[in-house]
């Protein structure tokens, strides 16, 4: 697990910025706490932050060479199939010089080349150099749990890339924001990919790998898509197959050279994860936080799960002011803004984690996988109103702009009026398009931009309505959501964090779900609570999803109403926001407006902070200690 940068020369007869490459993964020092490398060789300069745990010793250092010299190689990951991988290498001749991930990685590529990337399990982001063909090559994992940012810089002259984005633009560096990206964040809630708030910066894609010659373009090419084949019914074997399949990948995610806990919230997913690790791993250390406020707290769900599984539970309850406090650095550990209010205890529970241990296993995936949230369930009325003629979708619209928000039937006749297609973007939905108008200045575009490629796919698939749902949020959600804010809060305490339910052995399994054993019997994830239901209590594989709810409401009404009026007010946002329409959303938010709920003010919010960090720099990073 590292920090990676590098910048490659793209014109002929220049040298990359060497001094540049060593200060982004200085940036990222957090990542790698345990060593650092840097590499520079004509028209390429390679650097690591390394956090060792598999094979901790020297042998795993970065930048890596490979046996045959030609290749040079930075990564980010773990590859959790790396014994199966060393075995092939072997019987192909390869000395292998330690027992390292990264080194069967780097041989993999010079034995096969891109090739590798099929048999690769597990998480990665990697950029390898070749001295021979003066090509570089970059990938990333096909779920995207491990980021990689890139930039050409110098005029187009050098391309750069990092683990973070911060690393390419840092705080007091950004001059100019994208303005189709503020579009899809204030309804998305984050920036979905390929696009960052900042240009020239883009993510590479999961699933995608890039290509970069000396004197020549940067190509980007998928090598990895989603697909969903649902069966027509359920299959009476598929808990059986689930159970084994996650089993399997719980094993495999367990290696670890160095101390390893786990994640544990109220819900089904971590409750899974944790009762089969516990099957090797007894007396394992689990880690949850909560609010000390009624129904804004799983711990006492998770101290009941981990006594019941013979787990050590360690908790963390996170006060008002701690979160006020803490809060520019988490947003700025986030690069993007991303206001997912998850992010903030997830932020917590790893730094508490990392006082006990380097790794954690974490439920990430579950939900898009085996199809577990709630807007998932779609009644039977609902689908029978696909049937509906266009006059009928108009009345039931027309019904439901009568209804206050908040009240009974009002969501359930919004589903009726609008095709899937032109109502679901994923599990945040902020603010509508007519709304982001009223309150952006410039940019035009659409969220349903970045969604119709999927529901395209969805309809060649003839996939339904559940599947099709899965699909758009592992392509946007997971990615740019769940994963983001899993990697920034693990890694800001240099912690790996895994998720063996991100595998493709289990995805292989989960595709094949029919829409029954997804959603069924007024639940979600019915399949998986089937599967795992032996190793847990009733209530753990029953209890409904909360996913670390945070009480923002409660205080932005309270004791934090100052905090959020302080935020809007003095963030000079004018050139991008409408700051009237901002401030009326604050005003009809503490006037109790239902129309109005926290989670509008909080996206303004983040923003407004976000711009204060990154391009007012209200907050020096260094002089805070945030950066090193």
């Amino acid at each position: 697990m590292s920090g990676i940068a590098g910048c490659l020369a793209l014109a002929e007869g220049t040298r990359p910025d060497t001094d540049w490459t060593v200060r982004a993964a200085r940036r990222m020092a957090h990542r790698g706490p345990d060593d650092d490398g840097v590499f520079a060789d004509g028209p390429i300069a390679l650097a690591a932050r390394r956090l060792a745990v598999i094979d901790p010793s020297a042998a795993g250092h970065q930048p890596m060479r490979s046996s045959d010299g030609r290749f040079w190689m930075v990564y980010n990951g773990e590859i959790y199939n790396q014994g199966e991988l060393a075995r092939r290498l072997r019987a192909r001749g390869v000395q292998l010089r330690g027992k390292s991930d990264s080194e069967v990685l780097l041989e993999m590529f010079a034995a096969e080349g891109k090739d590798a990337l099929r048999r690769l399990r597990g998480m990665y982001a990697f950029a390898i150099w070749d001295t021979q063909n003066q090509e570089l090559f970059c990938a990333r994992d096909p779920f995207g749990i491990k980021p990689l940012y890139y930039t050409l810089a110098e005029g187009g002259n050098q391309l750069r890339f990092a683990s973070e984005r911060k690393a390419l633009l840092a705080a007091g560096e950004v001059s100019v924001i994208d303005p189709d990206a503020l579009r899809r964040y204030l309804s998305f809630q984050y920036v979905p990919a390929p696009a960052t708030m900042t240009p020239p910066v883009r993510s590479l894609p999961p699933g995608h790998f890039m290509v970069a010659r000396l004197g020549g373009p940067v190509d980007v090419f998928r090598y990895w898509r989603p697909v969903l084949r649902p069966a027509k019914s359920p299959a009476v074997d598929a808990p059986e197959r689930i159970l084994a399949v996650l089993r399997e990948s719980v094993t495999t995610h367990l290696r670890s050279d160095v101390p390893l806990g786990a994640f544990l919230s109220g819900g089904v997913d971590s409750a899974a994860i944790c009762a089969l690790a516990a099957e090797s791993r007894p007396g394992m250390l689990t880690f949850t936080a909560g609010f000390a406020r009624p129904g804004y707290s799983e711990i006492e769900h998770a101290q009941e799960t981990a006594a019941a599984l013979g787990l050590k539970s360690v908790p963390y309850v996170i006060t008002a002011q701690e979160f006020a406090a803490r809060l520019p650095q988490i947003i700025w550990q986030l690069d993007d803004p991303m206001a997912d209010a998850a992010a903030i205890p997830l932020w917590f529970v790893a730094r508490e984690a990392r006082r006990h241990v380097k790794v954690v296993l974490s439920g990430e995936g579950a939900d898009e996988l085996f199809g577990g949230y709630g807007v998932y369930y779609q009644p039977s009325v609902v689908r029978a109103a696909t049937r509906l003629p266009g006059w009928g979708r108009n009345s039931a619209g027309a019904m439901a702009a009568r209804i206050s928000q908040g009240q009974r039937g009002k969501g359930l006749l919004q589903r009726i009026s609008l095709p899937l297609r032109d109502r679901y973007i994923g599990n945040a939905h902020v603010f509508s398009g007519a709304e982001v108008n009223l309150l952006t200045r410039y940019g035009g575009g659409t969220v349903f931009d970045v969604t119709d490629p999927f529901f395209d796919q969805a309809a060649s698939a003839g996939l339904d309505d559940v599947a099709t749902m899965q699909l758009v949020d592992i392509n946007t959600w997971l990615p740019g959501d769940i994963l983001v804010k899993a990697d920034r809060a693990a890694m800001a305490h240099g912690l790996e964090l895994r998720s063996p339910f991100l595998d493709r052995e289990v995805m292989a399994v989960a595709s094949r779900l029919s829409r029954a054993e997804k959603t069924a019997a007024g639940t979600t994830k019915f399949a998986l609570r089937e599967a795992v239901g032996g190793l847990l209590s009733q209530a753990a594989a029953e209890r409904r999803k909360l996913g670390f709810p945070v009480p923002i409401g409660h205080w932005f009404r309270g004791e934090l109403s100052g905090y959020a009026e302080q935020v809007i007010h003095e963030a000079r946002t004018e050139e991008w926001l409408d700051k009237r329409e901002v401030l009326n959303v604050l005003r009809q938010f503490r006037a109790g407006d239902p129309e109005v709920p926290w989670r509008r003010l909080w996206v303004l919010l983040v923003f407004s902070l976000w711009h204060q960090i990154y391009v007012e720099r209200v907050f020096d990073p260094v002089k805070l200690g945030w950066e090193s």
